[in-house]
């Protein structure tokens, strides 16, 4: 059965949408680390791993220091923890089946690559942090898609709108590999799409009629 009371939506809605929302949360804590630098950061040269070192020897080797990288880090891993608990909560407006699965699967690695990037920081390990970044990439950019697909029936405006973030993070994500691009932006066309998308599937989903699929 479907109500638009908001009031009447199943709890399960309600906390992941209000997970998902939370998630903007992530761009607060990126300014407020970048403005905390003792040198300008630069969006177009540095990365946003950059603002996740935790030492400030100054070495050629870095000549990196961000005295506030607990809250970036934090933030790496809230945001992962918030990504599974809306993508599980808010399951059932993806049709049951295949669909809803790879959905599911493809949060669960975002989430928990998301999660231990601010677990490993680059200057502690930057091979192993790479290892645990690079899923997310790919995981964030195709869950989209697969929403898309799974929405495009019922949700026909809000399928397209999640097709477009996600093509928009493919692109981001490809061109990251072109030799001379910017790293600090072709990174965040990969990674800011799906941080976009989520905030609005978040607040569209407390706002919509509840599941369209019920379990």
């Amino acid at each position: 059965m479907r109500t638009s009371a908001p009031a009447r939506r199943p709890l399960a809605v309600r906390v992941g949408g209000a997970a998902w929302v939370l998630i903007a949360l992530y761009f607060v804590a990126e300014i407020v680390t970048a403005r905390a630098w003792p040198r300008p950061y630069r969006v177009r040269t540095n990365s946003i791993s950059n603002l996740g070192v935790t030492g400030c020897d100054g070495s050629a080797a870095t000549r990196l220091c961000s005295p506030l990288h607990a809250v970036i880090n934090s933030a790496f891993v809230l945001t992962g923890v918030l990504i599974l608990v809306g993508a599980v909560c808010l399951r059932d407006f993806l049709p049951p089946g295949l669909l809803r699965r790879v959905a599911l699967a493809l949060f669960g690695v975002a989430a928990v690559s998301a999660a231990l990037t601010g677990l490993v920081p680059i200057d502690v390990d930057a091979h192993l942090h790479q290892i645990v970044a690079t899923p997310t990439f790919v995981a964030r950019n195709a869950a989209m898609l697969v929403v898309a697909v799974g929405l495009y029936e019922r949700w026909r405006v809000f399928a397209l709108w999640t097709g477009l973030c996600g093509v928009v993070g493919i692109l981001g994500t490809a061109a990251i590999l072109l030799p001379g691009t910017p790293f600090g932006i072709t990174e965040r066309l990969a990674l800011y799409p799906f941080t976009v998308w989520v905030v609005t599937a978040g607040f569209s989903a407390l706002r919509a009629r509840a599941p369209f699929w019920l379990p």
